[in-house]
């Protein structure tokens, strides 16, 4: 007769778990754009319409003064930009009987799960400023780009030629794209996605070319800024001109730290949260290159408001629940579209 073999599953009663007592590293995105918007607060008690302002520039004069003669003079002009302010907010309902028996605190977790996702909120609302002017369009990877494929790049934005009368599937920024062809659609899985359609240096150069036509003035460290998912830096990083230029214009830590580096004068930031679009034809980015005061972003009541909510009343009359949650009252804008410009380009992982 075979021995009987006391085993930890046959007496898995007498087991106990044990905890680590440290949390596990939550992988968040990294956002950005916060830092580069021009930031303004809106003061209590002032509406709810966000209002930017600023001078027209004007040419250089067109005549030579005659003598005793004045030139005609001419009127000081001005623009506006407006945007409305709108809520958004997040939260978490937790027990009394999960907060007592939980080996973590639960109110100082769910705070810190909210920051994160109230970061992501605000990197939203710059995106309005940016892409689409509707928060839920620029979170769609399926939708984005859905009905401008057949569309040229002066019809993708809404100062330029409007693509299909709605100004909801218009961006706000000029749209150029990396493929010498004329419309979104060769930027395509089908087509091959050639090397004209991905990021690199020369399509790069296409973007600094137009900013500097339009007088754009880099940030203060002299470079522009280029902003986009990092599945779009893939290809950049393939192009032989852009391996070069970081090998002997950068320092080698670029390389060694994982950077995106510079090129063509233009400082690359990456994030999961910037907008791509995917679907089973069509894989695209969308890398937004901009200098200083190309959008902006304005909030209300010091940006994010975390909230605490203990206590009965007539909905929790046994003071069985915490609510923890945040809410941002805020806007995006699109204050100058000579300042930005948003390159197309296939994605191309390989």
């Amino acid at each position: 007769m075979a021995d009987t073999n006391t085993t930890t599953s046959n007496n898995n009663n007498l087991m106990q778990a044990w905890f680590s007592q440290k949390m596990l590293v939550r992988l968040e995105p990294q956002v950005k754009l916060a830092e580069f918007a021009q930031r303004d607060e809106l003061p209590l008690r002032t509406g709810t319409t966000a209002t930017w302002n600023g001078w027209r520039s004007l040419g250089a004069a067109s005549s030579t003064l005659g003598e005793g003669t004045a030139n005609s003079l001419t009127a000081l002009s001005s623009r506006r930009v407006t945007a409305t302010i709108a809520g958004y907010g997040r939260g978490h309902k937790l027990t009394d009987l999960f907060q007592m028996t939980a080996i973590f605190d639960a109110v100082n977790g769910s705070m810190d799960v909210l920051s994160d996702s109230a970061a992501k909120t605000v990197e939203r609302i710059c995106q309005t400023g940016i892409y689409k002017s509707a928060y839920a369009n620029n979170l769609s990877t399926t939708g984005i780009l859905s009905a401008l494929m057949s569309s040229v790049a002066s019809g993708m934005c809404s100062v330029t030629t409007p693509a299909n009368g709605s100004s909801n599937s218009l961006f706000q920024f000029p749209a150029i794209f990396g493929t010498s062809a004329a419309r979104l659609s060769a930027v395509s899985k089908t087509t091959g996605g050639g090397v004209s359609s991905q990021l690199s240096v020369a399509s790069l150069r296409k973007v600094t070319t137009a900013l500097r036509a339009q007088n754009a003035r880099p940030m203060a460290d002299g470079l522009f800024v280029g902003y986009s998912h990092p599945n779009a830096f893939h290809a950049l990083r393939r192009d032989p001109t852009w391996t070069n230029w970081n090998q002997y214009q950068n320092s080698k830590e670029t390389m060694y730290r994982g950077e995106n580096g510079m090129v063509e004068g233009i400082r690359f930031v990456s994030s999961t949260e910037a907008p791509r679009y995917a679907v089973t034809a069509h894989s695209v980015n969308m890398v937004f290159v901009f200098g200083q005061q190309a959008f902006g972003l304005t909030t209300l009541n010091g940006q994010v408001e975390m909230l605490i909510s203990r206590g009965p009343d007539k909905s929790d009359p046994f003071n069985q629940f915490t609510d923890v949650a945040y809410k941002v009252y805020g806007a995006g804008a699109c204050l100058n579209p000579s300042a930005g410009r948003i390159l197309f380009v296939h994605e191309k992982i390989a």
